[in-house]
């Protein structure tokens, strides 16, 4: 028997897809709500002098070219008689005015509350029922900050003994960590320190340029708020400086960034129960006519149009004309004039993008949920996922994700978050998809029986659902029960 060892060796190959900088500068523009998109834009216009406002004559043929300029707003208009499924690319685009100021007043109804909005956010990630019951919980019991301020072991008391959910410490916190990824940036955040840091920490991803003045100064504001919190409250520059290492000029411009951040991301809570209701700014505006046509429009809001700077431009092309005979300084000066003029130019791409896709994606909802829109009928609404609108848009299934996170529509008046017309199914006791319009409607129909001196609690609706195949948890029956204007058993008996 040969006891030698063979050494066999093999060689695989691997297809490893890693994102380029204008790719997930693209991304992280697409996912931004109307209102972060404006800040981003006006950072970028502080950060890259080679950036400015304006229109850009230069532009003018590429503009004819892509339907998707840097013009106010992109209005798209469906005709009555188009039915069934088309190519996005079919549908006529014209461009109107539109921002803020509006020539119309248009009324804003039936917004979403603060919290309903924390709780529709769960469907933007991949959790189990286990975890969304965790998270519901965790949301209904934030502070007025947004903060989540007990301990690990009260939230598991509390999930035991109130909600007969039995969670490990490794469950808990994983909720946690997911409700932190929601907006807005610092909600569930266990104390102050905490909620500025995730802020930081987003700003810092939505950062392509590793090696930008951005970029560090955004290391250098993360470095002070995880080593150096007691300073930072104290807004002590000189010793900061000491302590980092980096300039007491730096140092202020990290101090005046952090002090534009939120500490209290769940004021918004406090304000939507005492008002009814949160202001948001739409992403897109569709109205509907009497004969069947809908009109769609992005909403640009304040942004600005975007041009590269001419100066840096023929600075740029200054140096170009050497023919690579330059000093070490006019070499320094013309690396910097290049990253700034490429800079501008791949963030006016993404911009462009950005308006493109967007429409591109609300178009195909549109098409998919003409009849619900039309009507404002929820039993009209179509079961609807995220590959069927990728499929008729062209675009990836993470794009379309991307799209509706945190977006809305104002439909004649009505304001719909994008993640309404993807319904969400649970399943009944066979296994089987179960709509939340079913369960909602199962709701209305047991409240609408109930004696209404002793209305059925949550708990007993729960109760009365899972008799019916409907597998769902108190906490979804008072969810389900608040979106639908259901009051709790206390108020129903009193009225």
């Amino acid at each position: 028997m040969n006891n030698s060892q063979v050494q066999i060796q093999q060689q695989t190959e691997r297809q490893l897809q890693k994102l380029t900088p204008q790719q997930l500068l693209n991304a992280r523009l697409i996912e931004l709500p109307l209102v972060e998109f404006e800040d981003r834009v006006k950072t970028e216009l502080l950060d890259n002098i080679a950036l400015e406002e304006g229109h850009d004559s230069t532009d003018d043929e590429a503009a004819d070219i892509d339907e998707i300029s840097m013009e106010p707003a992109d209005k798209t208009s469906l005709d009555a008689e188009e039915t069934g499924v088309y190519d996005v690319e079919d549908i006529p685009v014209y461009t109107s005015k539109s921002n803020r100021d509006m020539e119309e007043d248009r009324p804003i109804g039936d917004t979403k509350s603060f919290i309903d909005d924390l709780y529709n956010q769960i469907s933007d990630f991949n959790v189990t029922d286990r975890q969304r019951e965790i998270i519901e919980v965790l949301i209904g019991s934030l502070d007025a900050n947004g903060f989540i301020d007990r301990n690990i072991a009260g939230i598991s008391d509390d999930l035991l003994f109130k909600f007969n959910i039995d969670a490990t410490k490794e469950d808990i916190e994983k909720s946690i960590h997911t409700l932190q990824k929601f907006e807005p940036a610092g909600i569930g955040a266990r104390n102050l320190q905490e909620c500025l840091l995730i802020q930081v920490d987003r700003q810092l991803a939505d950062t392509p340029d590793r090696f930008g003045e951005r970029y560090d100064l955004l290391s250098l504001e993360r470095t002070i708020l995880s080593k150096y919190f007691d300073l930072f409250k104290h807004q002590n520059v000189e010793q900061l400086a000491i302590e980092t290492g980096a300039s007491p000029d730096m140092v202020g411009k990290a101090l005046l960034g952090l002090s534009h951040l939120n500490p209290r991301p769940g004021l918004a809570l406090n304000e939507s129960s005492d008002m009814g209701y949160q202001a948001i700014v739409p992403d897109f505006i569709i109205d509907t006519t009497p004969d069947g046509n809908i009109n769609i429009e992005l909403n640009h809001g304040e942004v600005p149009e975007l041009k590269v700077s001419r100066d840096y431009s023929e600075q740029l092309e200054h140096y170009r004309s050497f023919g690579g005979k330059l000093g070490r300084g006019q070499q320094e000066a013309f690396e910097y004039t290049r990253m700034k003029v490429e800079a501008a130019k791949m963030f006016i791409d993404s911009v462009r993008q950005r308006q493109h896709t967007l429409l591109q994606t609300m178009r195909a909802i549109v098409r998919l949920q003409r009849d619900f829109i039309l009507s404002l009928d929820e039993q009209r609404l179509n079961t609807m996922r995220l590959v069927d609108v990728a499929q008729l848009a062209h675009v990836d299934v993470s794009t379309v994700s991307r799209v509706r996170k945190n977006k809305y529509a104002l439909i004649d008046g009505q304001l719909y978050p994008l993640s309404f017309f993807f319904l969400r199914s649970r399943t009944n006791a066979d296994g089987e998809a179960l709509q939340h319009e079913e369960v909602k409607q199962a709701l209305r129909e047991m409240v609408d029986a109930e004696d209404k001196a002793h209305p059925y609690t949550d708990q007993a609706l729960e109760s009365m659902l899972r008799q019916r195949g409907m597998n769902i948890s108190r906490r979804t029956v008072a969810k389900y029960r608040r979106e639908i204007g259901i009051e709790t058993a206390l108020v129903r008996q009193r009225k």
